[in-house]
């Protein structure tokens, strides 16, 4: 049982497990709510999906209001990667919106269908979103093993560890967690009790390269990042060698599916990238390009195309630090430029990347045309970039694939409900 946040990005990061399980003879399916707008990309993975608990519309509730303070508009964001803004202020308000948006993805009604659901069909695993506590809570009250698998640098379990740091200083009888609070009563309901792997998982599938994933007490299994993209019929420009040096620019979807907004603006993107001597492939659509007067001479702007066929003939990538951004542009060798959006985990892996020597940070607050032009150029100038690029090519490619970890899930669901039997 696959169990997604339903956006393109989440529910193609996901796919490669059910590819590799389904090879492997196994039966699997997505289960969860039906996101109206994003139908498709489940039928485009070509795995089985059914919906239950109503619809989970995001264009209805953009910015999810109703369920208490966004998590991506609060004054304390859980992108934050400076260490001397982790007060307990920040601590605290970042895990319980975040615990809120949480419980907003597994309302009641569709846990208690899919449970009734999970009761017939018996999954011996469910693999989850780490957005996405209904997969625990489903897995835990159906006897089934489960997995969290991330689609980019781990922030919930460093925000764990920092709420845990957080509550060890307080009085006992201080000691709230609302997560567990919330999961205990839930699961109370179903003649079941908490448990610590409920929140991590009983371990943690990792495509991210080695250099973004945390110091922490968590049971991770690294795999070889799988790109995936909408299936399309390839312009033959996209292959062909291009005349000048290439610089793919691109802010993923994920903005405009859950924020309806872009956080950069495409204007100063565009400017920045004018006066070099490259070919931009922009992919922006024709609303991102309402806000810009003039295209320039060297940018080709494109609705889509695929990145794992574009990446290869790119000298450079400019970003939001997407975790799946991020993933295409390292199997491929491609220096990246991360200007970071504030959602997730984007700066903490620009940091990373800068450090490993394969990428460049510009913040938000830093983007001018003339800062992006002089850190791409750098991109471009400095070999050592592409070389780092390269090296950490080579050590994601020598990587475990999921295919060969198949056998680690199957023996971690069998020894699972051998112990629940006994």
């Amino acid at each position: 049982m696959l169990m997604v946040f339903p956006t393109r990005t989440h529910i193609y990061s996901m796919a490669p497990v059910g590819w590799a399980l389904r090879a492997a003879g196994h039966e699997v399916r997505y289960v969860g709510q039906r996101n109206p707008s994003e139908v498709e990309p489940f039928l485009e993975t070509g795995l089985d999906a059914m919906w239950f608990g109503g619809d989970l519309d995001l264009v209805r509730h953009r910015h999810l209001e109703g369920v208490g303070e966004h998590p991506m508009g609060s004054e304390h964001l859980l992108s934050e990667s400076r260490p001397e803004k982790y007060t307990d202020e920040y601590v605290r308000s970042v895990y319980h919106t975040w615990v809120e948006g949480f419980r907003w993805t597994a309302p009641d009604a569709m846990l208690n269908e899919i449970v009734r659901f999970a009761r017939h069909w018996k999954p011996d695993l469910v693999v989850w979103d780490p957005l996405m506590y209904a997969g625990p809570l489903v897995a835990k009250a159906t006897g089934a093993a489960h997995v969290r698998m991330l689609y980019a640098a781990d922030q919930t379990a460093r925000l764990f560890k920092q709420y845990a740091d957080l509550l060890s200083r307080q009085p006992p009888e201080e000691r709230h967690d609302p997560l567990k609070e919330w999961m205990s009563e839930w699961l109370a309901g179903q003649g079941c009790e908490f448990d610590e792997q409920l929140r991590l998982g009983m371990a943690t599938i990792d495509p991210s390269p080695e250099c973004i994933r945390y110091d922490l007490d968590v049971d991770y299994i690294p795999v070889r990042f799988v790109a995936v993209n909408r299936p399309m019929a390839v312009p033959p420009w996209v292959v062909e060698e291009p005349e000048r040096p290439r610089v793919c620019l691109t802010l993923g979807v994920s903005n405009r599916q859950v924020h309806g907004r872009e956080e950069a603006s495409v204007a100063t993107l565009l400017d920045g990238l004018a006066d070099l001597d490259v070919e931009v492939i922009a992919t922006l659509n024709a609303a991102q390009l309402a806000t810009v007067p003039k295209v320039p001479d060297n940018v080709r702007a494109v609705d889509f195309v695929p990145m794992n066929e574009l990446l290869p003939s790119c000298s450079a990538i400019v970003h939001q630090g997407g975790g799946a951004t991020i993933g295409n542009a390292v199997v491929n060798g491609v220096p990246q430029l991360i200007v970071p959006g504030t959602t997730w985990s984007e700066r903490i892996s620009a940091i990373a990347q800068e450090k490993r020597g394969y990428g460049l940070l510009l913040d938000l607050a830093d983007l001018t045309p003339d800062q992006l032009r002089a850190k791409v150029g750098q991109l471009l100038d400095d070999p050592s970039f592409r070389r780092n690029a390269i090296e950490v090519q080579q050590e994601v490619h020598a990587t475990r694939t999921l295919q060969d970890v198949v056998g680690d899930l199957e023996r971690l669901a069998t020894g699972f409900a051998t112990s629940q039997a006994s």
